[in-house]
């Protein structure tokens, strides 16, 4: 659920998996000057000029004042040294242009020309001029597919008699044959934003801008643009807007603004223009599930585009071709890439492909573009992500929820009732997972958080369903309930009191989630301490003695003294320690609960027949709670026992015992945690 929270916040977890893209300026326009290169591949009278025109000094010259080289420009330097053609294939606004004009006036002493984006690189007889440079700004995967190491063996070796180099600008999905390697350059990381930004304000101001760049508004502007791809031209003009604004002493804020603004209109230009019906569905389908893999975001994708195909043309079934759009068409179309990572299933990691967006801000902003824009499109989306809310899958019902509860923000009270109880309601552990993830937005990032709170309360309340008081506690115990732990406290003791298990049993796993909340363990202990007092009442102490096991099974604690994890029970200190050993002897002294909580010890001498260092830290523990139960043959008598099961955990009981046993013990020490 956090990691579905920070996807649709348009912040990946960990920030692990964006790639920064940036661009280049390039200022002035190519001027047509003399014919050169020309194509014979037919007769004399079918030649045509080949050359658009050639490179402008002036474009050269600012050129070499503002470039920022990106990561890979040492290289591509380097081989352009050395033989005299160069493939460069990058994404579009990762600043090839740029890079290959500046490369190529490095290394040629005359003149530059841009090529027709047609020519055919196939053809042997086209002429070149002695010491000049060409580059192609586009060359299409139709005519890369037609290339072979043939081919540009041939060019290459007509360029090198002449002392010419060439650069050709790809795609970065252009495919290529692979003996193409050595003529080859994929673009890495581009030129830094901020560094492209300063040269351009430093070259209007004629000065270092470094107090125009601290300015906290456009720190976030550049960090947007250094997650997107914008036109060369974007950042040209904020560096020049910038500069100009300076000068005259004006406020840069609006310059910002203006940028802002222009972002907004140009995703909406893209969603409408440029996306096909089913890239669009996709592209929604990603916004949902963004850095999930492939396979269920495909699925997702599918299944929105039949239901807009159905209310699109309800008399008429849509076809779909088996083989229609491919993956990796529909991946660009969305603006997003794929990369290699795992996936943890039942039977281990296994390798999946993930797809995500290029910038993570995308997420939530398709979703409240088509939330804002397209009226008519809200119920088929909403019906879709229900549908999505009760899958079997919980991270795809995660993931549906939290879409849902960014939509909410519009619009609560429609979501409440179309999708958030619904889904509550419905009983299921993957509805009640969606509702739960759908309440986050709402809460935590926006002004909705009374309402969400009090809607909380209300679920609560005896008169309601079952499935909606579970579904409240569970939520208790998340973000929402670490937001507000006094509160969420409360209202889970009086949640804790009621004679339907399944409820309490909520509650116990809610105040487990709390206690490994930062800061509330302490908290939580005394309220169970509370909770499990003789004097309280049947159900409320039921609860907690729950709740005492579902601590220790939720999750365990890494320590400097070992590579294992190992149980919380003994890594608590001070009074912490003297808590859990309180309650611990009280579990015991139930008559309900012993079963389990000797089950639950049995596994923490097991983990010490592996964890050596383990077993000074359990010995000390159980000889408290002998001292606690005033009964101090009772542990001893069960690690006996134990010693002698088949395969039981023999050398771990055996010592143990013999430090229980020592006339000597020490004190409990106190463990020094990781993290």
């Amino acid at each position: 659920m956090s990691d579905a929270v920070a996807a649709l916040r348009g912040v990946p977890g960990g920030a692990r998996h964006v790639t920064i893209h940036a661009t280049n300026f390039i200022g002035g326009d190519a001027t047509i000057g003399t014919q050169v290169g020309r194509d014979n591949i037919g007769n004399a009278t079918g030649r045509r000029p080949v050359a658009r025109g050639e490179v402008a000094t002036e474009r050269i010259a600012l050129i070499e004042r503002v470039f920022v080289e990106p990561t890979r420009f040492a290289n591509i330097r380097r081989i352009l040294t050395t033989q005299s053609l160069l493939l460069l294939r990058a994404p579009r606004g990762w600043g090839r242009t740029t890079a290959a004009l500046r490369a190529l006036d490095e290394c040629c002493s005359a003149r530059i020309y841009t090529l027709e984006p047609d020519v055919e690189l196939r053809s042997p007889n086209i002429d070149f001029s002695p010491d000049t440079g060409y580059l192609m700004e586009w060359f299409g995967p139709d005519q890369a597919g037609r290339l072979h190491r043939f081919h540009l063996d041939q060019l290459s070796a007509a360029l090198r008699d002449q002392g010419c180099r060439m650069v050709v600008l790809l795609d970065a999905a252009t495919e290529l044959a692979p003996d193409l390697g050595e003529f080859l350059v994929d673009g890495d990381a581009p030129a830094d934003v901020t560094e492209v930004v300063r040269s351009h304000v430093r070259y209007h101001l004629n000065r270092d801008p470094t107090d125009i760049l601290d300015h906290p508004e456009l720190r976030r502007l550049i960090d947007r643009y250094t997650k997107e791809w914008p036109a060369a031209r974007t950042l040209a003009q904020l560096g020049k807007e910038l500069a100009d604004t300076s000068a005259e002493g004006g406020d840069i804020s609006e310059v910002i603004r203006r940028h802002h603004a222009a972002i907004k209109t140009e995703l909406r230009r893209w969603f409408d223009e440029q996306l096909s019906s089913e890239a669009r569905a996709f592209t929604i389908a990603l916004a949902v599930f963004n850095g999930m893999p492939v396979y269920m975001v495909s699925d997702a994708a599918r299944m929105l585009a039949r239901v807009i195909a159905g209310a699109e043309e309800p008399d008429r079934t849509p076809a779909w071709p088996v083989f229609g759009s491919r993956n990796s068409e529909l991946v660009d179309a969305a603006r997003a890439r794929t990369r290699r990572s795992t996936e943890e299933t039942v039977y281990g990691e296994i390798p999946v492909d993930i797809v995500e967006f290029t910038d993570a801000n995308l997420a939530p902003e398709i979703l409240a573009l088509v939330w804002r824009e397209y009226h008519s499109a809200h119920e088929l989306v909403r019906e879709w992500l229900y549908a999505l809310g009760c899958s079997p899958d919980l991270r795809v019902g995660a993931r549906a929820g939290v879409a849902a509860g960014l939509l909410s923000i519009f619009e609560f009270d429609h979501a409440r009732t179309k999708l958030i109880e619904p889904w509550a309601r419905s009983g299921s552990r993957y509805g009640r997972a969606a509702a739960m993830a759908a309440l986050h937005f709402p809460f935590l990032y926006s002004d909705l958080a009374p309402l969400v709170s009090r809607m909380l309360a209300t679920w609560l309340q005896r008169d309601q369903p079952l499935a909606l008081r579970v579904t409240a506690a569970r939520a208790l115990g998340s973000e929402i309930g670490q937001a507000m732990p006094d509160t969420a406290v409360r209202r889970l003791r009086r949640a804790a009191r009621s004679n339907r298990v399944s409820l309490r049993v909520a509650v116990s796993f809610s105040m487990a989630q709390l206690f490994w909340s930062d800061g509330l363990a302490d908290r939580i202990l005394m309220e169970l301490l509370r909770w499990t007092e003789s004097t309280a009442k049947p159900q409320l102490r039921d609860t907690g003695l729950r709740c005492v096991l579902d601590l220790c099974r939720y999750r365990s604690v890494p320590t400097e003294q070992s590579v294992y994890d190992w149980p919380v029970t003994l890594c608590l200190t001070g009074a912490n320690r003297a808590a859990i050993v309180t309650l611990f002897s009280r579990l015991l002294r139930n008559p309900d609960h012993p079963p389990d909580t000797y089950a639950e010890i049995r596994a923490w001498v097991a983990d010490a027949e592996e964890d050596p260092a383990m077993r000074e830290p359990l010995a000390r523990l159980l000889s408290d709670l002998g001292d606690a139960l005033q009964d101090a043959d009772i542990f001893p008598y069960y690690l006996r026992e134990w010693a002698t099961e088949p395969r039981g955990p023999r050398r771990a009981a055996q010592e143990i015992l013999a430090i229980i046993e020592s006339p000597g013990r020490s004190g409990s020490k106190q463990l020094e945690l990781k993290g």
